[in-house]
């Protein structure tokens, strides 16, 4: 037997609509305005993911959380390394930055705010047509499909940028030898983006078909 009362009232999805649309606008001027702002800053400090090559192990007493000092021989003058949250996290601070390694270590910010966006406009007109009772409402599939796309951007590339500000700013420092302390390359991760993205793309493809049946309904009438 159908379920006669709603899960989610209509009033709600509309509210919901407006609280993404809202979220969706501040992500996407607070992400690319931080990046930025990191640019601004240049030649200052540029502080970037690293990894080194021997595991460097925090003094013992460290707090269990703040920045910790790493000693690392052979850096440059004006260049540290900190572990963050008791040396599971490694940051490389370096002065005299460059404007592209500012914006590549901000660059996982940008490209998170921009998908946000991107996927908050993709989505309010798909709420808008649940709302009114057209959840197959033409182009809701693709839009779905593109919020999965906007996913993956903000999980892959984003995580990215920070690593290729990484190599710039170590190139720079003459740090990229045989004997530099710091790993080189890129780590990828997918996980969990790939997952959720898949996800949205099966939600994409039930409403695609939903709007070929509901097509095919209203020829009959």
């Amino acid at each position: 037997m159908p379920r006669s009362t709603a899960y989610v009232k209509p009033s709600t999805i509309r509210s919901l609509s407006w609280l993404i649309g809202l979220i969706g606008i501040v992500a996407a001027i607070a992400g690319p305005a931080y990046a930025l702002n990191g640019a601004l800053q240049t030649p200052g400090t540029v502080r970037v993911p690293v990894e080194l090559s021997a595991a460097a192990e925090p003094p013992v007493g460290a707090p269990a959380t703040g920045r910790i000092p790493i000693e690392v021989s052979g850096l440059p003058d004006g260049t540290a390394v900190w572990a963050l949250n008791t040396g599971r996290q490694l940051e490389l601070a370096a002065w005299d930055s460059t404007v592209v390694e500012q914006l590549l270590s901000r660059g996982d910010a940008a490209v998170f705010g921009l998908a946000v966006g991107v996927g908050a406009w993709l989505l309010r007109p798909v709420l808008g047509s649940l709302a009114a009772g057209r959840p197959f409402g033409s182009g809701n599939a693709r839009r779905l499909a593109g919020v999965a796309a906007a996913v993956v951007a903000a999980g892959s590339i984003g995580p990215l940028l920070p690593q290729l500000g990484s190599l710039t700013v170590l190139d720079r420092l003459a740090l990229v030898g045989p004997d530099s302390p710091f790993v080189m390359g890129l780590t990828f991760s997918f996980t969990t983006s790939l997952l959720v993205g898949g996800l949205l793309l099966v939600m994409a493809e039930a409403f695609r078909q939903g709007e070929r049946i509901s097509d095919d309904v209203e020829g009959l009438v």
